[in-house]
This record gives structure tokens, C-alpha cells and sequence, in this order.
């Protein structure tokens, strides 16, 4: 419930004037949990440090989650919303480096974004990016899709 009550008022504050409904899936605390664990799993493999949990990163992926849920749309930037980069400020997560990977399904796993991101090959070179250090990630749901975000970065 936590995330869910952070991204509503995160997708106001980036989008003002604007009342954004939100909602995460069953188990959303599980997905999340999982994919951190995939994604640092896969980054051992090729001998690559674990990403470090970071709040900030959380409250960016909250945002863009809640914000393709509420708004109905799949893009890394939504119609007249912010980039990468203006979600990473308004967090106060100040960068050297930033990556986002963004899935949507209709199925609600964790193995189904690790699925979705293993199988693109930029979505893949992201997880395994090595100049990133913190993790950030979120689950929302429309009721129907489920929509994924990751993000990396380094400050």
C-alpha cells in the first residue's frame, strides 16, 4: 500500500492539476522483490556488482508506473510527461548514469517482466550495464495490463 499512496502523490507532483489514479497488483511487494533479485542474479553471472536498493529510484519507477497506468499509455515518455531525467530530479536522485526498462502484459510475475527484458536485446544490455550502482523498481496496474519499471543508475 505503501507504493501505492507514494505514486499517487508522486504522479501529481509531476503532473500538477492532475488527480491520477493508481493501483499495484496482488503481490506487487513480491514482484518487486523478485525482479531486484533477477536482475542482481543475472548481473552475478557476468561478474558484475549487485545493484544497491534505492529509494529515490523507487519513487521514479512509482511515478512512471503509476503514470503509463493511469494515462493509458507505454512509452519511457508519456504524452507532455517528463523524461527520464526530469522523473530522476523531481525524485532528487542527482546522476551520472541512468538507465529505464518498462514492460506491460497482462500477466502479473515477476518472471514475466525478467521474461520481457531477457529477451530485448537493450532492455538486457541495461540490466547488465556496469557503470550502474542503484535499483529502482515498480509494478502499477489498469486493471487489465501490468505495467513494469526498472530503473538503474549511478550518482
Amino acid at each position: 500500500m505503501k507504493h501505492l499512496a507514494l505514486a499517487v502523490v508522486l504522479a501529481a507532483g509531476l503532473f500538477p492539476g492532475t488527480a491520477l489514479a493508481c493501483t499495484v497488483p496482488a503481490g506487487a511487494k513480491a514482484m518487486e522483490s523478485g525482479l531486484i533479485d533477477w536482475i542482481n542474479g543475472a548481473r552475478a553471472q557476468k561478474g558484475l556488482a549487485r545493484l544497491k536498493p534505492s529509494g529515490k529510484l523507487d519513487k521514479a519507477a512509482d511515478a512512471h508506473a503509476c503514470d503509463m497506468a493511469s494515462r493509458g499509455f507505454f512509452s519511457h515518455k508519456g504524452p507532455g510527461g517528463p523524461t527520464l531525467q526530469k522523473r530522476l530530479k523531481t525524485a532528487g536522485y542527482r546522476f551520472s548514469a541512468a538507465v529505464e526498462n518498462i514492460g506491460k502484459s497482462r500477466k502479473a510475475s515477476a518472471d514475466t517482466a525478467a521474461g520481457i527484458w531477457r529477451n530485448s536485446s537493450a532492455h538486457w544490455a541495461n540490466i547488465l550495464n556496469p557503470s550502474i550502482r542503484d535499483i529502482g523498481v515498480a509494478v502499477a496496474t489498469d486493471g487489465s495490463n501490468v505495467y513494469y519499471v526498472f530503473v538503474g543508475g549511478s550518482q
